[in-house]
C-alpha cells in the first residue's frame, strides 16, 4: 500500500511540474502564446512558404533555415515585409527557422513542415 501511494504521489508531482513548465512557456514572448514578429503560411507547405514580418522592418532581420538535424539550409538577409521562399530544393520534413537582428541576436524561432 505504501509503495502504491508513493508512486501515485510521485506521478502527481511530475504532472504538476510539467503543467507549471507549460504555463511558464506560454508567457514567454517566443512561445505560441506570446507576440510573434514573423507569421508564416501555409504550414505545412508544398512548393513555397511565406514569411510576413508583423512589426516594423527597420530592424533589418535575417532569416536562417535549418533542417531537423541542425544543418543550415538557407539564409536570407534584410527581409522584406513579406518574403516568399521557394521550396524546390527542400525535401519533405520539418525545418527550423531563426529570425535574427543585425547584431546576430536571436529574436524568434519556430518550425515549419514541408510535404511533397
Amino acid at each position: 500500500m505504501w509503495k502504491t501511494s508513493t508512486l501515485l504521489l510521485t506521478c502527481f508531482l511530475c504532472l504538476a511540474s510539467l503543467a507549471s513548465r507549460a504555463q511558464s512557456a506560454k508567457t514567454s514572448p517566443f512561445s505560441d502564446g506570446g507576440s510573434k514578429i514573423v507569421k508564416l503560411y501555409p504550414n505545412p507547405a508544398t512548393s513555397r512558404i511565406n514569411f510576413e514580418l508583423q512589426n516594423n522592418n527597420e530592424q533589418g532581420y535575417d532569416l536562417i533555415v535549418f533542417n531537423f538535424l541542425g544543418k543550415r539550409i538557407d539564409q536570407f538577409k534584410n527581409l522584406n515585409a513579406r518574403t516568399t521562399i521557394e521550396l524546390d530544393k527542400y525535401y519533405s520534413g520539418v525545418y527550423i527557422f531563426q529570425l535574427r537582428d543585425r547584431q546576430g541576436n536571436l529574436v524568434e524561432s519556430g518550425k515549419f513542415n514541408v510535404v511533397k
